[in-house]
């Protein structure tokens, strides 16, 4: 791992080696192998964390194609911009380090990779690099919001919903006059119970209050603002079914076209448009960021990580259709 500045740019490079005695596949999800869409990486200066303001995605289930394979010994390498989501305008001394577990499975684990259960390798890497002339360097740019919306529907007692593009908007439509009452349904079951702790672990009062106060945000944003359905986001993957940008006071979801095909209303742990809506609302609105997916791996993180399950989108969005 090691990073360079340019002109108006910061580039950080990655070499994965399979150290192992036999053939491996790692996810390229979430790594610097995919881009960086997704906060693997964490940027501070001076011990002052610089925050991540790139993409959080909610991707389709995996499939083989998201994995490289690794013969014994071979390697792979890949490199990224840190400024396209991190806006470095402070000179300084910077450390860059790798924060999320690598992903991998065995050859004949391929064949069962539709459990979502993979193998973990933590990474400890991190580089210490110093920048001047950092009001040179490129800022990360979200979407303008210029593009046309098509039409806006307003919705007794929630909320105000506008449209860019028209692409199966009556779907998206059913599952977002849901979450207003939907919400209203979890905030009036919230309590230190089974459910509760199946999804954000042993209970605590300040955690319980950072429960409570996200799908607060949730709930009021949905209110008060008037918020957007950008249908094929201009950055959508094949792989991606919606993303947004973290914020508390975001107002466009975009969608892609895996996100078209799942039903609407609740099932459980199930893909739905409604789950899926509400895991991007709690990015734009609630804050918060994705520590885990899939069901197993977000009640692991309960039960080990309560303090990390709180911040976690996808840990909401079970909790919320569970709740309903």
């Amino acid at each position: 791992m090691g990073c360079s500045k340019y002109i108006s740019a910061v580039a950080c490079s990655f070499e994965f080696t399979n150290i192992a005695n036999e053939a491996l596949y790692l996810l390229k999800r979430g790594t610097p192998l995919e881009g960086l869409f997704s906060q693997f990486l964490t940027v501070s200066v001076a011990g002052s964390p610089v925050e991540y303001d790139g993409p959080f995605v909610f991707y389709t289930p995996l499939t083989k194609d998201e994995f490289v394979l690794l013969k014994a010994g071979e390697r792979i390498s890949a490199s990224v911009q840190i400024t396209d989501a991190f806006s470095i305008d402070t000179d300084g001394l910077y450390t860059v380090q790798y924060s999320k577990p690598l992903l991998y499975l065995s050859v004949n684990e391929m064949s069962e990779l539709s459990n979502g259960q993979l193998r973990e390798s933590t990474v400890q890497e991190s580089i210490h690099i110093y920048l001047e002339d950092t009001h040179a360097l490129l800022k990360p740019r979200r979407p303008k919001e210029t593009d046309k919306i098509d039409y806006t529907v307003n919705i007794e007692s929630c909320s105000t919903a506008s449209f860019t593009g028209s692409k199966n908007n009556s779907g998206t439509l059913d599952a977002h006059k849901r979450l207003c009452a939907g919400i209203d349904k979890v905030k009036g079951k919230l309590k230190n119970n089974k459910l509760y702790r199946t999804w954000f672990g042993a209970y605590d009062a300040s955690r319980f209050t950072t429960v409570s106060n996200v799908y607060n945000y949730m709930r009021n944003g949905l209110a008060s603002k008037s918020v957007r359905y950008y249908n094929n986001g201009p950055s959508c993957k094949s792989n991606w079914v919606a993303y947004t940008y973290r914020s508390y006071s975001g107002t466009t979801v975009y969608l892609c076209n895996s996100f078209y095909k799942y039903p609407t209303a609740c099932r459980g742990t199930k893909y739905t448009k409604e789950r899926v809506l509400l895991h991007e609302w709690a990015h734009a609105l609630g804050g918060r960021s994705d520590e885990a997916y899939y069901a197993d791996n977000c009640k692991k993180l309960a039960k080990n990580e309560p303090a990390r399950a709180i911040k976690n989108a996808d840990s909401f969005s079970f909790h919320y259709c569970k709740s309903q």
